[in-house]
């Protein structure tokens, strides 16, 4: 098989990845947000979103991903990292999922899946199809989202009676 790049060029490679799928979502989410004013479904999730809470979360998100390939190459195992690519490509089906829950474009989707894709066929390429990667990684997915989660509570509590 011919490697398209070498691992150490697309580990340093993807979090320009991940920051262009971000980017889309900080772009597009505000006005998407904003749409969903009559859907009371959302009310709650609405309710905990601001345009700064989400960019410091992205922001947060982004120095925790710089910081494991840091781990990496410290390290010289790229295992965890490997993981958390894998997570960001089980994230974009969720992006998937959701828009076809919505019947609608959400933020993220189609720059998900242009990155997810080069990722999905990159990430095989380095790892060979290691099934116990793949699984560990939706632990991987599950960390993020509990961060995510967690990051929304907390930036909702110090900024309860704020405006941003």
């Amino acid at each position: 098989m011919v490697h398209i790049m070498d691992s150490i060029t697309f580990y340093l490679l993807f979090p320009s990845l991940f920051m262009i799928h971000e980017m889309e979502e900080i772009l597009l989410m505000p006005s998407f947000m904003s749409s969903l004013v009559d859907n009371s479904k959302f009310k709650n999730f609405k309710e905990l979103y601001s345009p700064f809470k989400f960019n410091l979360i992205v922001f947060e998100e982004f120095l925790i991903l710089l910081a494991f390939l840091a781990y990496s190459f410290y390290v010289g195992d790229f295992t965890i990292y490997q993981t958390i690519i894998i997570a960001y490509n089980y994230h974009i089906v969720i992006h998937v999922f959701q828009s076809l829950y919505l019947k609608r474009y959400v933020p993220g989707l189609l720059s998900g899946i242009v990155t997810g894709l080069c990722c999905s066929i990159w990430i095989h390429q380095l790892v060979q199809s290691s099934l116990y990667l793949y699984f560990s990684s939706i632990l991987t997915l599950l960390i993020i989202l509990l961060n995510l989660a967690l990051c929304f509570k907390l930036l909702n509590v110090f900024y309860k009676n704020s405006t941003v």
